[in-house]
This record gives structure tokens, C-alpha cells and sequence, in this order.
């Protein structure tokens, strides 16, 4: 059976200012513990620094700015755990993190076994040839993430003269959080740390990896529901998995024999379930959620066993002619559904501060705002778990973007090839939320090329459309091919924001001085409003301050309205 153990809680850390932590040793057993601090994990450098009272709160006054030294330096973390025999002796001893933030460097009893590159991504790394019985280091280094895209930026800028972003330039080289370079909603606190649940791994042959649910057909007389497991093996085998789906006074089961190869398999079974009970938005009827359960086993011996929530609906945007243009309309088993709601940004800059708790205080007060729709929105972080299984339960649709806004990026195979890997782990992982309706490649790339950055910039072609056009299009299509996929939101017209067809970004509020009120005056087919700060219509500047203030007070909280099926 799977071991787990978990590296959640005490941690030891210490900043190196002239990001010469490895040459002083900070990686080896034998580095003193003087001027190591006590660090909670999963953690930021900043919120260890504020526990330990060496930073100011950076959200009061100008304490943002007091605070801008944290992310030049490198930050070391380390932490002493015990294994037993039993786990060290199985075939697969596993280094997993869930998020790594972000350019980091691993040691285990003073074996470098790995580097990570990309803050929304998982990482595995193998250390069974490094670990031993008894006590074992785990030692991380993170580099200063705004002088690693510096330096990306210089060796590549030969090639992307101009990716437009703003705030800071180099942010599109680097697979980080954009919104924590700044952005008009919050500061400029480029993080580093632990920021999700880190565990050592220890199984034989192997184990369960992501366990999803795919509603191939579905109406009210009968649903096919196609499970899906993930097995990580660690060499040629046969096994059996084992697949339950039960709820509402149904049950079934079914067990299938699989030949997997080293490394990531698939495995998966189709149940017809008649009658089902289906998942609904909120607004519409029940957000129905039936249990899966996944074991896998070697002869007689369990390996490892996962459970889920799944839900029975299907997914249209009708996008057809009409009078006005063409109609875009979300369809949730067969039914036209009237979308309102708003943009998720992320609920803490110090990612590791949001919890359960928080995450369901505020989607519940979505709730009583009678909001059925949320867009994950671009410039923050493919979000936990926790946040899913509440919209899941909830009823609320979520749109979710792929993690690139505002700016163009690389298309280098190297930067393809993780946005790639980056694409498969966040789909593999979230693809059996239903409340998960649309994927979407971007936040208004398409549309501020079109209308500002090849007028202003010079920049003849949008760089980056080989990802939203292309790589991302076609992952959706062969790992989930139930959902629409968006190249970007907006997305639609000649200028990528027409009221013809497609969803539209409302900036006139938010830039241009009009009222509040002219939100009920845009009839596009899907509208959000302002969601990020550009340059302003010189109409725009001949408003008094005080009035131009009042308008950000009013719009701070963005908003999506819809007139869907009108």
C-alpha cells in the first residue's frame, strides 16, 4: 500500500543577499544552523519574515515599498525528517510538490536530485538512490525570480524585442503568478517558497496519479460516464483497477485488467447509468454529485485507492448566425443558461494564506450575490482543489483560463515545451470538475494586440499564438474533449472584443468616465468589466481626480453580466 509522508509544518530558512547560499554550503549536512530561522510550511519567504517580525505588514501604508528587497535575495529552506525501513526499502521513493514558486533547486542528504522552473506545476523527483534510514535532509534553493526573467529577457530579447508587458517587461519569460509583479488590484510582491502541499511518495509497482470523470453522452433517460485513473508504475506489469461509481440509489462496478509500462499509464471504464441524476448551475436545479471510487491492485495486494465527486451534465456554447451577428450562448444539458457572475482573482497575494475556510467564505457570498459563473482569471494560479469541489458543490460554473495575460510570449521550443507539460497537469488534474465549463487561453492578448500593441509597439504579429491557436486547442481536444475551448477571452469580432459575437471586455467605465449605470447599456453577448489597468483615452484625463477616484472605488469589484438566450 502507498506510504505518504507528509513535509508540511516546521521548516528552517535563511536569506543569502549575494545569492551565494551554495558556495557557503547551505545545501550540505554539514551547514551550521546559525542564523537559520523557524519557517511554517506551506509557506513564502515574506510570510516567514513576518512571522518572525522581520518585515512589516507590506499591505499598510507604504510598507510595499520597504519590503521590495525580499525577492533579491535567495532564499534556503531545509528540513530534517525521519523514514523508516519499510519506506525507504519500497521500489519508488517519490519527492512530490504540488507548487514549487519558483525557480528551484532541490538536495537530499547533499544529493542534488532536481530543479523546478515553473510555479503552476506539480513536481516528482525519484530519491530513493538518496535517501536512507533514519534522519534526511531536504534542502531547496530559490533564485531570485525577477533576476532569472531579467536574464531570460536579455538572452531572448534579440528574438521578442517587445512582449508588451507592463508593470515588468520580463514577467511573460517566466511561469510564475503574473499578478505578483503588480497589477491595478494589487501590489508588487514577487514571492518565493513552498506555496503547496509537499509529501514523500513510497509504493511498490505503483500508485494512483490524477482520477478524472468524463460524461461521453448524456440526457435525461441515460448518461455514459467514462473514469479515467492515472497509474505511475514503476516498471512493466500487469494490474487490475478496480472502478465504483455509486449515488441517488445506483451502484456500479467494474474491474479491468491493464499491462502498464514505466512511467504514466491509462486506465479507464464506461458505465451506462440510467436516470441519472444530472449537475446543474446554480439558478437551474440540484449541482448533483455522484462518488467514484479507483483502486488498483497487484494480484491480491492493494496498491492504492482514490475517491472523487463526479458530475453527470453536458457542455454547448452555441455560437450560431443570428440578426445581430452570432448568438454565444452556454448550454448545460441541453438547457440555455443566463450567465452572471464576476472574475476571480487570486484571494491573497501570499498564496499559502488561502485556505478551505476562505475559499468557501467567499464563494458562499458569491452565492448570496446569486452569482452562477466565476472566470479563474488569467494573471493569478490554476487554484487549489478545495476551490473546485466547492463550485462543484455550489453550483457555480467556472471559466478557466490558461495562465498568460497581457502580454505576448515566447514561442521558442523551450518555452513551448512547458507550456505544454504546463497545460497537460493543470487539465489532467482539473478535468473532472463540473463545474470546470470552458477552458481559455489567454486574457486579452488578442484583443490588445489588435487595438493598442501593433499601433503603439510596432509589433507586427502577436507573439504567442502558437499557444492559444495551436498547443493549447489541441490538448483540450485530446484530454478533454467534452469542454469548448476559447483561444481568449475576449475573444470575437474584428477587433476581438465586438458586441456582435464572442465575449467582450467593458472597458468604458473603468477607462473611458462613463457612468456605472452604462453597464445596462452594453449589449454584447457575453461583457465583463474592467479587469486591469492601460493606458487611458485622452477623453479620459479631462475628468476631474476626484470623479476619476470615485469610478475606481465603484469598479473595483469586477462583474459579468450576460444576455444569453435574450
Amino acid at each position: 500500500m502507498l506510504t505518504e509522508v507528509t513535509l508540511d509544518g516546521l521548516w528552517r530558512f535563511k536569506g543569502y543577499k549575494d545569492q551565494n547560499g551554495e558556495e557557503a554550503g547551505a545545501h550540505t549536512l554539514a551547514c551550521p544552523l546559525e542564523g537559520w530561522l523557524l519557517a511554517e510550511a506551506p509557506l513564502t519567504a515574506h510570510t516567514n519574515l513576518m512571522d518572525n517580525k522581520l518585515i512589516p505588514d507590506p499591505f499598510k501604508g507604504c510598507n510595499e515599498r520597504e519590503v521590495q528587497w525580499v525577492s533579491e535575495n535567495e532564499w534556503w529552506y531545509r528540513k530534517e525528517i525521519d523514514l523508516t525501513k519499510e519506506t525507504v526499502n519500497k521500489d519508488v521513493v517519490e519527492l512530490y510538490f504540488g507548487g514549487l514558486d519558483t525557480f528551484a533547486t532541490i538536495w537530499v542528504n547533499d544529493i542534488k536530485v532536481g530543479e523546478a522552473n515553473n510555479m503552476f506545476t506539480p513536481w516528482r523527483f525519484h530519491i530513493k538512490n538518496a535517501v536512507k534510514v533514519g534522519k534526511n535532509l531536504i534542502v531547496i534553493r530559490f533564485k531570485p525570480v525577477c533576476k532569472v526573467a531579467s536574464d531570460l529577457e536579455a538572452q531572448h530579447k534579440h528574438k521578442y524585442a517587445c512582449l508588451c508587458a507592463e508593470n515588468f517587461s520580463a514577467r511573460p519569460y517566466v511561469r510564475k503568478a503574473q499578478y505578483s509583479f503588480g497589477w491595478d488590484w494589487g501590489p508588487n510582491l514577487p514571492t518565493a517558497g513552498i506555496w503547496r502541499q509537499a509529501k514523500i511518495y513510497a509504493f511498490n509497482k505503483a500508485r494512483l496519479g490524477y482520477v478524472a470523470s468524463e460524461p461521453v453522452s448524456v440526457s435525461q433517460q441515460i448518461a455514459k460516464v467514462k473514469l479515467t485513473a492515472e497509474i505511475l508504475a514503476y516498471h512493466e506489469s500487469e494490474l487490475t483497477v478496480k472502478f465504483f461509481l455509486f449515488g441517488f440509489g445506483q451502484r456500479f462496478g467494474e474491474e479491468v485488467r491493464v499491462k502498464v509500462s514505466t512511467g504514466r499509464n491509462f486506465a479507464y471504464y464506461t458505465f451506462d447509468v440510467i436516470k441519472p441524476k444530472l449537475w446543474w448551475p446554480r439558478g437551474y436545479g440540484e449541482p448533483a454529485l455522484y462518488d467514484a471510487i479507483v483502486k488498483v491492485f497487484s494480484d491480491a495486494e492493494l496498491l492504492d485507492e482514490a475517491m472523487i465527486k463526479v458530475g453527470i451534465r453536458n457542455i454547448e456554447l452555441v455560437q450560431e448566425p443570428d440578426e445581430e451577428g452570432k448568438s454565444f450562448i452556454f448550454k448545460i444539458n441541453d438547457q440555455m443558461v443566463f450567465c452572471k457572475g464576476a472574475n476571480w482573482i487570486p484571494a491573497d497575494s501570499f498564496l499559502p494564506k488561502v485556505n478551505y475556510r476562505l475559499y468557501n467564505e467567499l464563494l458562499n457570498y458569491a452565492v448570496e450575490a446569486n452569482f452562477n459563473m466565476l472566470r479563474v482569471w488569467a494573471g493569478g494560479v490554476y487554484e487549489d482543489d478545495d476551490f473546485y469541489d466547492l463550485c462543484d458543490a455550489l453550483g457555480i460554473m467556472v471559466w478557466q483560463d490558461f495562465m498568460y495575460v497581457c502580454a505576448g510570449y515566447p514561442e521558442e521550443e523551450w518555452f513551448l515545451k512547458e507550456a505544454e507539460r504546463e497545460a497537460m497537469e493543470a487539465i489532467l488534474r482539473l478535468r473532472r470538475h463540473p463545474s470546470i465549463v470552458v477552458w481559455c487561453g489567454n486574457n486579452e492578448n488578442q484583443w490588445l494586440h489588435n487595438v493598442l500593441w501593433r499601433h503603439r509597439d510596432k509589433m507586427e504579429r502577436l507573439y504567442g499564438l502558437a499557444i492559444y491557436e495551436t498547443l493549447l486547442a489541441q490538448i483540450c481536444q485530446s484530454l478533454d474533449p467534452t469542454r469548448p475551448y476559447r483561444p481568449s477571452s475576449p475573444y470575437g469580432g474584428e477587433d476581438a472584443a465586438g458586441r456582435q459575437e464572442g465575449d467582450r471586455h467593458n472597458w468604458e467605465v473603468w477607462s473611458q468616465g462613463f457612468d456605472y449605470t452604462s453597464y445596462l447599456e452594453d449589449n454584447s453577448r457575453l461583457s465583463r468589466s474592467s479587469d486591469g489597468k492601460h493606458p487611458q483615452p485622452w477623453s479620459y484625463w479631462k475628468l476631474t481626480w476626484k470623479k476619476r477616484i470615485l469610478h475606481r472605488i465603484l469598479l473595483l469589484s469586477s462583474r459579468m453580466k450576460s444576455r444569453q438566450g435574450v
